[in-house]
């Protein structure tokens, strides 16, 4: 084959379909089921395609139906109505280098003519490919005796090398088919062949992208294939056990990995709620450290006058802890990775040698964090000296009041010495008592407020950490599952090519015959999608 750099979408869907026949010649639905899907890509490319013709030939209808459809069948593609000028000596032909197809239109009234024939040397010329279309067969019957002279115009002018395709369409058709629900109407007018023809079998230029993505894809398939193959080769060339012992040791391995496949299970369901307990209790005992800390510090001086300073010293201290936890949690999530990963192995050491680990993917909690919102200010700090003036005043009057009463008795006036230095000593007592449950208010007022921030904390980062390892689990289940199914797949591969090999072991010759033929048609096509070097 040519490079790859100037591979067509034809011949990529020869390289597909090929892939998929020996896909199909292996048994091998889940390899169909790719190659299904890099068929469906590549039928969805972008293509730009260019309509020519000389004006009355239906370009700009045919133009118009295929729009109509593209989304469904043509997503990919791109229309623009190129048609001819007015004069009939020649066909203007537009520069379609850059185009992916162009489709040359002409009615089914006339043969090719001079001016068509010039008009595709010229499109022949710029090296575009390029299709004959024939439109307006629902007006002319005898559209078949028109197609078969074009052919013959186009012999002659030595413009079939490579042969033109000469597509026969109805836009009139499509429409009336499209509006009547009618598909045999549809099908009659010839667009829905038209637009497969485009999509499935007319080589044009493929993005370079996409071109890679389907040659490694099918270059995958090859090696699937090729292993598949030459190991049953290979089982049946050897002078080893015959193939009843073969048959024995792969079901003894195909038992082996099932047992494994529930091993690797029970593993990551329970490595993952152990996970989540830990990281959890790993939180709360990290906070609980910040909370003794800032109750120490609550403890030893009045945090009112330094507020601001203590909340941001505070979270601070939260967020180091929250950084600490979510390593703490990627450690931990990377160790399950590996713990099931050798439970999926079967190695007796437990490491996962052999077995892919997945990239777990652990988000800094910065935006949980951020959702935090800062320590208030206490309520007993808002109050200020006032309040304790007042209380004092009651005290003094108070003990005005008692003692004066009492000295009553002895005849002495209500206000007199005695009254009012108890009443001095009384409000002097009242307000040192005062400011000191003022401080013991604030101070708890100062824990209740960290506490209530820890419990944010826990809400919203707790909330986040398993939010990140429900998707670890989910990220390590999905990846251990395509593993452990592929693991699968292949001992049930080898029991069913032991146990071929035993049913056929009368037809030994034979069997061998064949996969050496397919490993040689694998190689083939292992040469066609080569990479190119350098």
């Amino acid at each position: 084959m040519q490079s790859t750099e100037q591979v067509t979408s034809g011949e990529l869907f020869g390289l597909v379909d090929q892939a998929q026949r020996l896909a199909k010649t292996a048994r091998r639905p889940d390899l169909l089921d790719r190659l299904g899907r890099v068929h469906a890509r590549l039928a969805g490319r972008e293509m730009h395609i260019v309509l020519v013709g000389a004006p009355g030939q239906g370009a700009t209808s045919l133009v118009r139906v295929l729009d109509q459809i593209r989304q469904d069948r043509l997503p990919g593609a791109h229309l623009v109505d190129a048609p001819g000028g007015r004069g009939a000596e020649q066909i203007p032909v537009p520069d379609v280098t850059t185009a992916h197809a162009v489709l040359f239109a002409s009615d089914a009234s006339h043969e090719y003519g001079p001016p068509e024939l010039d008009a595709l040397a010229r499109i022949r010329a710029q090296g575009a490919p390029v299709a004959g279309v024939i439109t307006k067969i629902d007006l002319n019957s005898q559209w078949p005796e028109v197609q078969q002279a074009n052919r013959e115009r186009l012999r002659e002018a030595k413009l079939d090398s490579p042969p033109i395709p000469l597509l026969p369409v109805s836009s009139e058709l499509s429409d009336s088919g499209r509006q009547r629900n009618d598909e045999s109407v549809t099908i009659a007018s010839g667009i829905p062949q038209l637009v497969e023809f485009l999509r499935d079998r007319m080589s044009t230029r493929v993005d370079s992208g996409l071109r890679d993505a389907v040659l490694g894809e099918v270059r995958a398939v090859i090696d699937q294939l090729g292993a598949r193959w030459k190991g049953e080769l290979d089982q049946l060339g050897s002078t080893g056990p015959n193939p009843m012992e073969r048959q024995q040791r792969a079901l003894a391995e195909l038992e082996r990995r099932q047992q494994l496949s529930v091993n690797w299970q029970l593993a990551l369901a329970d490595g993952a709620t152990e996970l989540m307990a830990q990281v959890e209790h790993d939180l709360r005992d990290r906070l609980r450290t910040v909370v003794r800390l800032a109750e120490r510090d609550i403890g030893t001086s009045d945090p009112v006058s330094r507020w601001e300073q203590f909340d941001i010293w505070l979270r601070a201290q939260v967020g180091e802890s929250v950084q600490a936890n979510f390593q703490l949690t990627r450690e931990r999530s990377r160790q399950l990775a590996e713990r099931v990963g050798g439970q999926l192995g079967g190695n007796p050491d437990g490491r996962p040698a052999g077995v892919s680990l997945p990239h777990v993917r652990v988000n800094n909690p910065d935006e949980a964090l951020a959702r935090v919102q800062p320590m208030e200010l206490p309520d007993s700090a808002k109050g200020g000296v006032l309040p304790r003036l007042i209380n004092s005043l009651r005290g003094s009057y108070g003990g005005v009041l008692m003692v004066g009463v009492l000295t009553s008795l002895a005849g002495l006036v209500l206000i007199n010495p005695w009254s009012i230095g108890a009443g001095v000593l009384l409000g002097a007592f009242t307000f040192w008592e005062d400011r000191k449950n003022g401080k013991e208010r604030i101070k708890a007022e100062a824990k209740q407020a960290v506490s209530k921030l820890m419990d944010e904390v826990i809400f919203r980062v707790g909330d986040d950490s398993r939010t990140q390892l429900r998707r670890v689990h989910r990220t390590l289940r999905d990846h251990f599952t395509v593993l452990n199914d592929q693991r699968l797949r292949a001992a049930s591969d080898a029991v069913r090519t032991a146990s071929e090999a035993t049913q056929l072991d009368a037809h030994h010759d034979s069997r061998v015959a064949e996969l050496r033929a397919n490993l040689a048609e694998l190689g083939q096509l292992r040469n066609r999608v080569a990479a190119p070097v350098g």
